[in-house]
């Protein structure tokens, strides 16, 4: 979907080549300046270098007025994390100054589990809410988004660049060509869901993302925050939906936290064959609660039904697998 035609606002997107990042090109059309590493194709304007090295590419930015940095590395493990949690802080206060230099805005696409994730059920994040650092920052993937947001709005404030955090839950649709997004629904696909957990988990469509951080990049007033909420659901109520878009009876047994806990403890000192990272199970026994303020109206952000999103994510990932196009989960 691309965004209806209005002021031209010429916005730049890091992690062009990643699932948000080729969803969000395509919305913002000819408005997009992708930065990218390798060529990719098709007519959109790109910058080649790196989100840690702006002073390689800025003289080929001039003109953009509004930077979008999804670029990020994801990795829900404690092994080989310290690459992750530097590039996650180091490319953000990068593209902070970058913002300084080009005279743009920039939006830090962050993640809702810096402040949506708790130990009970009947609880929510809005845009006011605290870090959740006491329960995530065990975490390193959640950490280094905590320090990201608060290291880059505090150069932000210095520099004075005008900054605003969006933070999406987990992103399911179509072309998760990495597989990194989609893994829990190609476990389904796959018959590699060993058990389910107690915890849940937040969902929300990329197409829908893409659209509202367009809307975003166009607004004249932007708030410091902003959440982009979907649906969540218990892990077996998600599991078990994934299982009938798909025609596949979801019948794995649920296990206690006080035994997911067990392993993730022994599978930090002893490999675990056909389990998860100790940070996944661990993660699998929390609740993930979120909500928003203000952007349905001011970002137009209208996520469309969770089963659609669902049902189109498994048709993609059905059509990768037969195209034999590599997969994680």
């Amino acid at each position: 979907m691309r965004l209806a035609r209005g002021a031209a606002v010429k916005t730049l997107v890091t992690g062009a080549s990643g699932f948000l990042g080729r969803n969000l090109l395509e919305t913002l059309g000819d408005d997009a300046v992708a930065l990218v590493r390798s060529p990719l194709p098709g007519p959109v304007a790109q910058v080649s270098g790196t989100p840690l090295d702006p002073d390689a590419w800025l003289s080929q930015a001039q003109g953009v007025k509004v930077l979008i940095h999804s670029a990020g590395m994801v990795h829900h493990s404690r092994q080989h994390a310290d690459e992750m949690v530097r590039f996650n802080i180091d490319s953000s206060l990068a593209m902070v100054r970058a913002a300084k230099a080009l005279d743009a805005r920039l939006v830090l696409v962050s993640t809702s589990g810096t402040v949506g994730c708790f130990s009970h059920p009947t609880i929510e994040a809005d845009e006011h809410s605290l870090y959740a650092e006491a329960l995530v920052g065990r975490w390193p993937y959640y950490l280094s988004k905590i320090l990201a947001e608060q290291q880059s709005r505090k150069l932000a404030k210095q520099l004075g660049v005008e900054m605003t955090v969006v933070r999406p839950p987990v992103l399911l649709g179509p072309g998760d060509t990495l597989g990194r997004s989609t893994t829990n629904v190609a476990r389904v696909l796959n018959g590699r869901l060993p058990f389910i957990p107690t915890g849940g988990i937040a969902f929300t469509d990329v197409r829908d993302v893409a659209h509202a951080l367009a809307v975003l990049a166009k607004k004249s007033d932007w708030r410091d925050t902003y959440h982009l909420s979907g649906t969540t659901l218990p892990l077996r109520t998600f599991f078990e939906r994934v299982g009938e878009v798909a025609g596949i009876r979801v019948n794995r047994p649920g296990v206690p936290t006080l035994v997911v806990d067990g392993l993730a403890k022994l599978g930090a000192h002893v490999p675990l064959k056909k389990l998860p990272d100790p940070v996944v199970l661990e993660m699998s026994t929390c609740h993930w609660g979120f909500k928003t303020l203000w952007s349905h109206e001011e970002l137009d952000y209208r996520p469309r039904s969770h089963r659609q999103t669902l049902s189109d994510t498994v048709a993609w990932l059905r059509e990768a697998q037969a195209r034999q196009t590599p997969l994680a989960g």
